[in-house]
């Protein structure tokens, strides 16, 4: 079976869901060709890759190979004229659309191509993403909003009468595709819509009990220390600064517990908040890395005890790929991720204090199956069992 994977940007630096689905379809044993563009998005950090040359490449570890045609780029928005003819020369048996909204596939929504493969588009929108705090956040997002009136609405509406499935990461997504279709094309969302989760590359993520204790050794934190951890673009926005009281809290009751934090940017804010780290009791508590790679991310988070996070991101699911288990706010943008009191535990907003203490006394005192763990949350967040999971949504038209 041949599968083609289209999205606007295609960053493997940055291992987004078009990249992970694509390595999973080539370990599955399927034909992949990913079409994708020249441009980039900007990450923040040395992560960030800025320029991408036109033409074909091949992933190095998977062997499947990568198209980037010329682009017209603006911010988020790219766009190919020869994107429809290159799709109809690989012929795909299946189509996974991501990125409706950045414009770039718009031209693969026609009766032609829908005769001739099963196409697959997917959606990861949440109100989160809409920043508020400042003057300028609500510009921006204002700004976003209109955009989105003017012209995702229109995108996913012509997705929605071409497309063979709807995949929705989010379950907040569902509601945002309701709030402007009209009576017939809800019908229609609704046969088509299939809730499936983001995930994380087994290949990558998953716990070795000897990188624990090496890992642990090397950051000299003792047997009895509940290590926390966070994952992230670290900004002013993650709000870190109340997880840092917190621990500093916990620590003068005389809990020993200390917060790893990754993915310094080495901009102002880090200065800003290094500062503030230094400014604790015991500011050796907290120990601070740049962007990492996965493995060193991996063997962080086997070292870690729990793992914790205010906003949705992409390394929750990578932390529960090593059978961490994760303290998240109870909201609807991350209420499908853990079974509360099991896999992690859910905070309310106003009592992230009283949560933590909670968690840092059970793991004080029990120690967590972290193989076991790992194992279940591989059933529903690796991304080869969510690459499955998404061609099972139309395998019985294309056998």
């Amino acid at each position: 079976m041949k599968i083609g994977v289209v999205s606007a940007h295609y960053m493997p630096e940055a291992g987004y869901q078009e990249v992970h689905l694509s390595r999973a379809y080539a370990r599955l044993g399927y034909e992949v060709k990913v079409f994708t563009s020249t441009a980039s998005v900007k990450l923040g950090g040395s992560i960030s890759k800025y320029k991408y040359h036109a033409g074909l490449e091949q992933d190095l570890k998977y062997g499947y190979e990568i198209l980037r045609l010329p682009t017209l780029a603006i911010r988020a928005k790219a766009f190919s004229f020869g994107l429809q003819k290159a799709v109809n020369e690989f012929n795909p048996d299946v189509l996974i659309i991501l990125g409706v909204a950045k414009i770039f596939p718009t031209l693969l929504f026609n009766n032609k191509l829908k005769a001739t493969a099963k196409i697959i588009s997917i959606y990861g929108d949440a109100a989160e993403y809409y920043e508020w705090a400042t003057f300028k956040q609500k510009i921006k997002s204002y700004v976003e909003i209109i955009g989105h009136k003017i012209i995702k609405r229109s995108l996913y509406k012509k997705a929605l009468k071409y497309c063979d499935k709807i995949i929705l990461n989010y379950p907040e997504t569902a509601n945002i595709f309701l709030n402007f279709l009209n009576e017939e094309e809800k019908k229609r969302f609704e046969l088509k819509k299939v809730f499936l989760n983001l995930g994380y590359d087994s290949d990558e993520y998953f716990f070795n009990e000897k990188n624990r204790r090496q890992t642990r050794k090397d950051l000299n934190i003792s047997d009895d220390e509940v290590v926390l951890i966070t994952s992230t673009r670290i900004n002013k926005r993650k709000n870190l600064e109340e997880i840092i009281q917190c621990i500093s809290t916990i620590n003068q009751t005389g809990k020993k517990v200390k917060y790893i934090l990754v993915g310094f940017l080495g901009d102002t804010y880090e200065k800003e908040l290094k500062t503030f780290i230094k400014s604790q009791p015991m500011p050796n508590l907290f120990l601070c890395f740049p962007f990492l790679d996965a493995n060193a991310k991996r063997e962080l988070y086997c070292a870690a005890d729990v793992a914790i996070w205010q906003r949705v991101s992409i390394s929750i699911k990578e932390a529960m790929g090593t059978g961490l288990p994760i303290i998240l706010e109870n909201k609807l943008s991350m209420s499908h991720l853990i079974k509360n009191n099991h896999s992690g535990w859910f905070f309310e907003k106003e009592k992230l204090d009283e949560t933590l203490k909670k968690v840092v006394n059970i793991l004080s005192d029990k120690k967590v199956d972290r193989p076991l763990l790992a194992s279940e949350n591989a059933q529903k967040f690796s991304y080869d069992n969510v690459a499955k999971s998404i061609l099972q949504t139309v395998r019985e038209n294309i056998l």
